[in-house]
This record gives C-alpha cells, sequence and structure tokens, in this order.
C-alpha cells in the first residue's frame, strides 16, 4: 500500500466492491477504465486491472483496444 497525498491507495478490489461492479456494470452498453475509476474513487490502472479481470471472467469483451482508454462492451446475458 502507498501513500499519497493523505489518500491509501491498494492493489486490489475488496471482494464485496468486485460484486457491486459485476452487478451495476450488466446496467451500461460500454465500459471503460475512466468510466469506473470515476465512478468507484479508483485509480485509471486499477479500473484497467478490474476489467481485464472481468473480461477473464466472461463478464465484459473487449471492444477497441487501445493504450489509453480500451472500450469494453457488456456480454450479452443467456
Amino acid at each position: 500500500m502507498s501513500e499519497r497525498a493523505g489518500k491509501e491507495f491498494t492493489a486490489f478490489v475488496p471482494e464485496n466492491l468486485m460484486k457491486r461492479i459485476k452487478r451495476e456494470i450488466v446496467r451500461e452498453k460500454f465500459v471503460t477504465p475512466y468510466m469506473l475509476a470515476e465512478k468507484y474513487n479508483m485509480t485509471m490502472s486499477l479500473a484497467k486491472k478490474v476489467l481485464r479481470r472481468l473480461e477473464q471472467e466472461g463478464i465484459v469483451e473487449l471492444y477497441a483496444r487501445s493504450r489509453r482508454a480500451p472500450i469494453y462492451v457488456i456480454k450479452a446475458s443467456k
């Protein structure tokens, strides 16, 4: 854990926050790291890691690859 300007940043997402993200993300048509970072008050790098994890779990799919702002679409539920 590192400390910057009085804030603590951790390199992992608590499981309860991950469940909340999974539950709320299906309402969106697409999602970007910036959207997650703003909504859940996390860093951009952590938001990118969360989206990669969701992609591995099959919840989202990479639509447009970009170094700065990849765009993910939500997979249709079966």
